[in-house]
């Protein structure tokens, strides 16, 4: 991936009854991608947000006090997803069954060729 700099911007989380508002340095990269944003441990760590990938929440206090909960879309997530999808040009095939050769020694000690 190649990173082609970095841009830091008063970003607001908000569920229409509390907000947030913290800086967070996001980097740009030049790279496709099926997400507009990734947020790294270092703004959920900021916002002392928790996030659960299996709900497709991310819950993080308000100034105030008051817990926000940030909801996704399932259906644009899936949609997303199933693009994302199309687009990959290489495929990588992952067996349990050892090269033709067999192993090299060295790659595997104990094993011989």
């Amino acid at each position: 991936m190649e990173v082609r700099g970095h841009i830091e911007l008063r970003t607001t989380f908000t569920d229409d009854t509390a907000s947030c508002t913290v800086n967070i340095r996001y980097f740009v990269a030049n790279t496709p991608s099926a997400y507009n944003i990734l947020l790294g441990r270092p703004a959920l760590n900021r916002t002392r947000a928790l996030a659960s990938t299996r709900h497709m929440k991310m819950k993080l206090a308000s100034l105030q006090g008051f817990v926000i909960t940030i909801k996704s879309d399932q259906k644009a997530a899936k949609k997303c997803y199933e693009n994302n999808l199309k687009t990959k040009r290489g495929v990588c095939t992952v067996t349990n069954q050892p090269p033709r050769g067999g192993y090299l020694s060295r790659d595997h000690p104990g094993r011989s060729t």
